[in-house]
């Protein structure tokens, strides 16, 4: 996922661009909701896994997207920090059924 936020974000061929991120660690945890990205780790419930590959590569492309986007020292509005994962995750081919399609 790292690599093609990158990509998405046109960070791929200049490291300096990029947030200094020397780690990130994974949790899975029995929660309300579906995940959340905190200090450079990412928590996803256990309760809604139902497709699990499906669901694991969603959270991880969207949360990855939250770590290596920069927030504007936490000033940005939330709903653009969020729809910018979603569309991460949009251009990945992973939207969910219920998004809109094209046409």
């Amino acid at each position: 996922a790292t690599s093609y936020i990158w990509n998405t974000f046109q960070q791929q061929n200049c490291p300096a661009d990029r947030k200094n991120v020397p780690k990130v660690s994974l949790f899975i945890d029995d929660m309300r909701g579906v995940a959340f990205a905190i200090n450079n780790e990412i928590h996803v419930s256990a309760r809604l896994l139902l497709d699990v590959k499906r669901e694991i590569t969603c959270v991880l492309y969207h949360e990855s997207a939250h770590i290596w986007q920069w927030n504007g020292t936490c000033k940005a509005l939330g709903r653009l920090i969020e729809q910018i994962a979603n569309y991460v995750k949009l251009k990945a081919g992973l939207g969910p059924s219920h998004w809109v399609k094209p046409g």
